[in-house]
């Protein structure tokens, strides 16, 4: 009876700490699905490898308190939206093998067919959480090849002297667009903020000789500035002249009609009285005539009839 009783009670003082045992287990289980999402960030739960919710306020859990089962069921993604984050690009090739790269970045081609070197870093955030979480490996890599691939494409658009001067602008700004389609086409569920040109140069091997085309080419661009300005000043020269030639026959023209309109104002004046007398006429204009002539004259030697020699004193 003893033994029995015995037995009775290490069997009710085993099952009695086994179920506290079970109940601080299931406590455990239920506490260890409680998650604290951190400000900044936003929580994407996959229940067996599957998205929970079905919409995207129920897919995606705010900052605070949630609650998940534990890892063998739920795995929780934190994913942080709230957040600029920014890496170098450094890929500027397809296969890593065979690609050349420098100490200060990568090789491109511009569409002149000339070699720049060109570094670049980018900024982006995570604008769609449930894109990253299930669709995303590695975006550093991800967004570093689809940065790089347009550069290289984009780079093929302009020529040289835009890139490596007053084009560095719209070539990022190119760059920029056509990255984020790419990363837009491959639901990446990121946005590019900006892409900055943290060097932009000619490779230090074809240094000296792009130095001595770019010298050439401002010394030919000062000797044409030079010429223009010289072919300026003889084409203003040329059409002031023209200018006072145009007003000096145009005064001429002016005063010769001016005086053939006054000979024939005298002419019509004239001939209504010379149709009506014409002796009389005729008489006074050759004697106005000769007076006006006779008035230009110095000396007026008067010869008598018969007289057939004149001396004329000097």
């Amino acid at each position: 009876m003893k033994q029995k009783t015995l037995f009775a009670d290490v069997l009710e003082t085993v099952t009695k700490y086994f179920l506290i045992l079970v109940v601080l287990v299931v406590v455990g289980i239920f506490f260890s699905g409680l998650r604290v999402v951190e400000t900044g960030n936003v929580a994407v739960v996959l229940r067996f490898g599957r998205l929970v919710g079905d919409t995207y306020e129920e897919q995606v859990s705010e900052p605070g308190l949630m609650f998940a089962f534990p890892y063998i069921i739920d795995e929780v993604i934190m994913v942080p939206t709230g957040r600029v984050m920014e890496q170098t690009v450094t890929t500027h090739y397809t296969d890593p093998m065979e690609a050349t790269t420098t100490l200060d970045g990568g090789y491109v081609i511009t569409g002149d067919q000339n070699i720049a070197v060109v570094a670049a870093s980018v900024k982006y955030v995570i604008s769609d959480p449930v894109a990253y979480a299930l669709y995303v490996k590695d975006i550093s890599s991800l967004i570093d090849r689809s940065v790089s691939s347009a550069m290289l494409n984009e780079a093929a658009r302009i020529n040289v002297d835009n890139l490596l001067t007053d084009g560095k602008d719209a070539y990022a700004k190119a760059v920029l667009g056509r990255a984020q389609e790419k990363l837009a086409a491959m639901g990446a569920g990121v946005t590019l903020t900006t892409v900055e040109l943290t060097n932009v140069s000619v490779p230090e091997e074809v240094r000296d000789v792009y130095e001595a085309v770019n010298s050439a080419t401002v010394q030919a661009t000062t000797i044409v500035e030079r010429a223009n300005q010289y072919k300026a000043g003889l084409m203003l020269k040329a059409e002031a002249e023209a200018t006072t030639l145009i007003a000096e026959a145009n005064a001429e023209f002016s005063r010769n009609v001016a005086a053939a309109n006054k000979d024939l104002a005298e002419f019509w004046g004239v001939l209504e009285e010379y149709e009506l007398r014409p002796e009389v006429v005729k008489t006074r204009i050759y004697s106005a005539k000769s007076i006006a002539f006779m008035e230009k004259l110095k000396k007026v030697y008067v010869v008598q009839d018969g007289d057939n020699k004149i001396f004329i004193d000097p």
